[in-house]
């Protein structure tokens, strides 16, 4: 389990990390290659390839795609991770989570489903249905 004391938490791919601080709002979708902390608030969409951590003071309204999610703070929406997710003492999860590997403290406030796949499995996700064309129909013959 991740110290949420230390503050430092693992990163699949680097050491830079985008820090959405205290006091910070943002309304939108955020992409990025690069860790992200969340310590403010964020309402739409978070994607990143590397980790995703939601601190003790953030509060966010969105869905999270990322290789791993570690959970502090609050989140009212959907979580998929295609690595690992971790939801820590105190933290606040309304909505359902997709990984292969999950870690759930005692403590933790979590309303929702819960699915766990193979990593082979993971491809199809959140990012790839929102990624997808609409479907268009033919109109009808007479």
């Amino acid at each position: 389990m991740i110290d949420p004391r230390n503050r430092t938490y693992p990163t699949t791919e680097n050491t830079n990390v985008t820090v959405i601080g205290q006091g910070t709002s943002i309304v939108g979708e955020i992409r990025s290659k690069t860790a992200i902390k969340i310590e403010g608030h964020v309402s739409g969409r978070i994607q990143c390839d590397d980790t995703i951590m939601v601190n003790e003071t953030g509060r966010v309204k969105a869905d999270l795609v990322a290789s791993q999610i570690v959970i502090s703070g609050e989140v009212e929406g959907n979580v998929f991770a295609h690595d690992r997710l971790e939801i820590q003492p105190k933290a606040r999860l309304i909505g359902d989570i997709t990984a292969p590997r999950v870690a759930i403290a005692e403590g933790v406030i979590f309303e929702g489903k819960c699915t766990m796949k193979p990593p082979g499995q993971m491809k199809d996700g959140p990012a790839a249905e929102a990624n997808k064309p609409a479907a268009v129909q033919a109109p009808k013959q007479s």
